[in-house]
């Protein structure tokens, strides 16, 4: 029942965790892939070339600190036709830097084993090469710092690593950090703590220095510490982190929202689009309204859409006289048609104030079901209230009537809602964008922001060097504040005033003699 070579009828907790089973709670995040998709990698047992089993088995180390596994056969005659490049990584690689690999094998079946706990490899696991001696081994047989197999000391920069499925912990260290340590560790004069830092690689010290705050985050938590705490799919977190609001939400709610201090009738035209729908029925144009504050995200889809020129030369693919005209689709089928985040998007004709199909030019999103909307929209021909509380309203007609009536008046095909003459949108004509206001906005505001925050850190330094001066004006620790010598109260401050003489002394009192010490030469006994 127990592993190892006691006999004992059960398992105890260390060997459960990590001695021997590494069924810790936490073993399953570790194993979580950072690790390649498994069709990804080469079988431990084949060549990296050929992906067929290896006879002569050589190794070639990557900057990492891992290794790809070649047979020789192979790979010389690729170096040999590729002015020695490496094949995978396209690296310079010399046929002397091949290392020579050496597998334990089981002599009746040829499997390929650990020379030291004597467990057959797998794919699934941790497999780790001696690059001085080139034996292979298990990750967790290599201890001490000593191959047991040849009696030979190495270095952990010596270890390379040859197989890693489930994203473990590397045993090997990256090339480069190893050579800085050696370099470093040659020249004279640099102590140790100067070799670690310069050992360390940069992002290590980067990810050390306090983030900026972003300016969209929220008063709440993200939920991740509670969620992975309650849910094994949740990877573990233990650190609170805040949540960020949707950027995008935050500009719609703005958009919105009326401005405060000023009336809703003087900022309503500020917070709507103007465009013309440039057609090719005769150059006439239809102008459009959009209703930024009712609808902000259809509106915003829109105008991003636009800007994109997915509208341009979109056909006029269904007309039902005295209902509407459907446009929008670049396909031209009425089937196509995507949003401008790529996946259908939330309705908005359930918010408070929306627009209604109350007359004639109301643009509306086409769609197929709730939340469904893409890029399709329509214009009416007529007030339509059973479309209310189905389809969002996001602007109105406000110049080229004449043209709309042109649009209805079209002949269609038989048996079909599809016009008989190809009308198409030639441009989408931006003149007044909301959107674009606001992120301009936004950035002025968080430049400001930004210049405050690097004066107030001005300020802060040169009050921390103002407060290592004394109520004197003197700097703490400087040689300009002298001690006087005399014993009285205040003997160590230095005024530095001038002296006043007292009326009616006519001379400066002399200076007090020093004190003598010692017996002196005993002419007063």
């Amino acid at each position: 029942m127990g592993h190892g070579n006691s006999n004992k009828l059960y398992i105890t907790h260390a060997e459960h965790t990590g001695q021997f089973g590494s069924h810790s709670a936490s073993s399953g995040y570790k194993a979580k892939a950072q690790a390649p998709h498994p069709g990804n990698r080469t079988p431990f047992d084949s060549c990296a070339l050929s992906f067929q089993q290896f006879t002569h088995p050589v190794c070639a180390r990557n900057n990492d600190g891992t290794g790809t596994v070649f047979d020789l056969v192979n790979i010389i005659p690729w170096l040999k036709q590729h002015n020695n490049t490496h094949p995978i990584t396209k690296e310079p690689l010399a046929p002397t830097d091949l290392i020579t690999l050496h597998y334990s094998r089981k002599e009746a079946s040829g499997e390929i084993y650990d020379p030291i706990s004597f467990k057959p490899f797998s794919e699934h696991s941790h497999i780790v090469a001696i690059a001085t001696t080139g034996n292979v081994y298990l990750a967790e047989s290599i201890k001490g710092g000593r191959d047991l197999v040849s009696d030979v000391p190495f270095n952990k920069q010596d270890i390379i690593t040859l197989q890693n499925p489930h994203g473990l912990p590397q045993v090997s260290v990256p090339t480069s950090v190893a050579s800085t340590t050696a370099v470093l560790s040659k020249h004279e004069g640099v102590s140790k703590s100067s070799e670690v830092k310069s050992a360390v690689p940069e992002g290590v010290a980067t990810a050390k220095t306090k983030a900026a705050v972003p300016w969209n985050i929220s008063p709440y938590s993200s939920g991740l510490p509670g969620a992975s705490l309650t849910s094994t799919s949740v990877d573990p977190s233990t650190a609170s982190s805040r949540l960020l609001w949707d950027e995008e939400e935050l500009m719609f709610e703005d958009i919105s929202n009326p401005v405060k201090g000023k009336g809703k009738e003087k900022d309503v035209g500020k917070r709507r689009a103007y465009v013309r729908l440039v057609t090719s029925l005769g150059g006439g144009s239809l102008n459009l309204e959009l209703f930024c504050e009712k609808a902000p995200k259809t509106c915003y889809n829109f105008l991003m859409l636009a800007k994109a020129g997915k509208y341009n030369n979109c056909l006029f693919h269904r007309l039902v006289p005295g209902f509407m005209i459907q446009t929008g689709d670049p396909t031209g089928t009425g089937a196509g048609g995507e949003s401008y985040w790529g996946t259908p998007f939330r309705d908005e004709h359930d918010l408070k104030g929306a627009a209604k199909h109350d007359g004639r030019g109301v643009l509306a999103m086409a769609n197929k079901g709730p939340a469904t909307n893409g890029s399709q929209f329509y214009i009416t021909f007529k007030a339509t209230p059973h479309l209310d509380k189905k389809h969002t309203v996001f602007g109105k007609l406000v110049g080229g009537e004449g043209i709309l009536d042109l649009l209805e008046k079209l002949a269609l095909k038989e048996g079909t809602e599809r016009p008989a003459k190809s009308v198409r949108i030639n441009e989408v004509v931006i003149y007044q964008d909301p959107f674009d206001d606001y992120k301009k906005r936004l950035a002025n505001k968080l430049a400001k922001k930004a210049q405050s925050k690097e004066a107030n850190s001005d300020t802060s330094s040169q009050k921390k060097e103002n407060d290592e001066i004394n109520w004197f004006g003197v700097k703490v620790g400087s040689d300009s504040a002298s001690v006087t010598g005399s014993g009285d109260v205040g003997k160590y401050l230095n005024l530095k005033r001038p002296q006043v003489t007292m009326a009616g002394c006519g001379a400066v009192e002399e200076q007090r003699k020093k004190r003598k010490t010692g017996f002196g030469d005993f002419s007063g006994w």
